[in-house]
């Protein structure tokens, strides 16, 4: 809690000052009536905002993105009645205010500006302060603490409180279009991995969630009571429709690194093969659940910038179907292994445009949602409270 006075308080300071001097040298009378209602005023003002309780605050969910995009943030101010503030948030790095001078800069741009947002606004009951935020480059971004500004009705005294609360968002690398050999040599290759010996039937067994629909049984199917789906499993499906992405890359080439993998990823998943990734000492295993693909993008997003990442190991780049290298400002493609291997420059082939960013119903409607891990939601005994719902848009 820091109390002050505003340049409104100093001045009505000054002038009781000068006026005391000057009525102790010629006499109190004629300024009594200047000295004592700025006074009672500025007292007034020092009791109002001490007596004021803290506000609490609370933030809410903000959805993780792909570096471009843009997210709102937003939490919630409780107070219990009205009072003039001022509001201010802060954003950590790799985020940007979104603002018509923050378009003008190309994303993860060294220039581009990081205001902190804050706007003037009456608190009343429960204020919802919303802002837009730039995603501006890879990694787990930090958005707040907030600290709010209160001041009396006269704009004399003004009261500080700092709170500690933050959001956190995952910024997804970019994810470019894959054109010309690459992405025809990975369709080849998905295409020969979906159809390794898929004709030794083992059993039937109940759909679930990411499964491929070609391998619903259909006349089994339409036999089940409840009209329940039910799906071959072949004898070899263990070790079938799945990849495994092994990458690396030197000092200073982590973006580069992370754009390709989660470009190929993407690439593969849209052919239903499980994706799975080593990278950095990180190793994701193949699956089809829901939240996997934002999974192996979380990974790549949390790559250290300046750090490179780990070496690959001999068996590591073995049992890997594909191998990703960044080295001397190149990042290559690797595809097979011996004398079927295939080696792409990913800077060559990529598309020159971003791919279209999959929806959070994608994968099932489980995109990763960073607003789930905000931390601390201000004071507690405001739950109940209920009042006039307000809006302030920070600038």
């Amino acid at each position: 809690m820091h109390v002050t006075l505003t340049r409104r308080g100093w001045a009505v300071l000054a002038i009781i000052c000068l006026s005391v001097a000057m009525g102790w040298q010629y006499g109190p009378r004629s300024l009594n009536a200047v000295v004592a209602p700025l006074l009672v005023i500025l007292l007034a003002g020092f009791v109002v905002t001490l007596r004021l309780d803290r506000p609490a605050v609370r933030r809410l969910p903000m959805d993780d993105g792909f570096v471009g995009e843009t997210r709102e943030a937003a939490f919630a101010v409780e107070t219990t009645g009205d009072v003039a503030a001022t509001v201010r948030d802060e954003i950590g790095t790799g985020l940007a205010l979104e603002t018509d001078e923050a378009r003008t800069h190309a994303p993860e741009s060294e220039s581009m500006p990081t205001h902190t947002p804050a706007t003037e606004t009456i608190l009343d009951g429960e204020t919802r302060v919303t802002y837009d935020v730039a995603l501006a480059s890879r990694g787990d971004r930090t958005v707040g603490p907030a600290t709010i500004t209160i001041r009396d009705v006269f704009g004399l005294v003004t009261r500080r409180f700092e709170f500690s609360e933050t959001s956190s968002v995952t910024v997804y690398p970019r994810v470019y279009e894959l054109q010309g050999a690459l992405d025809k040599r990975l369709h080849e290759f998905a295409d020969a991995t979906a159809r390794r010996n898929r004709e030794e039937f083992d059993h039937l067994r109940e759909y679930r969630r990411g499964d491929s629909l070609r391998d619903v049984h259909w006349k089994a199917a339409a036999k089940q009571p409840e009209d329940d789906l039910v799906v071959t499993e072949y004898a070899a499906d263990a070790g079938l429709e799945t990849v495994t992405i092994a990458a690396e890359c030197a000092t200073g080439l982590e973006d580069e690194l992370a754009t390709a993998v989660a470009s190929i990823v993407t690439a593969l998943r849209e052919t239903s093969i499980r994706v799975g990734l080593v990278v950095d000492g990180t190793v994701v295993q193949p699956s089809s659940d829901a939240g996997h693909y934002y999974e192996l993008l979380a990974v790549l997003a949390a790559l250290e910038t300046g750090a490179g990442t780990a070496a690959l190991t001999d068996r590591d780049r073995t049992d890997a179907e594909i191998r990703v290298t960044a080295r001397t400002g190149t990042v290559s493609v690797a595809i097979g292994e011996g004398e079927a291997e295939h080696e792409i420059p990913f800077e060559r082939l990529r598309g020159a445009s971003e791919r279209a960013r999959p929806g959070p119903a994608a994968d099932g409607g489980d995109r990763r949602n960073a607003g789930q891990r905000a931390t601390g939601t201000g004071n507690d005994d405001g739950a109940g409270r209920t009042g006039t719902q307000r809006s302030g848009v920070l600038t």
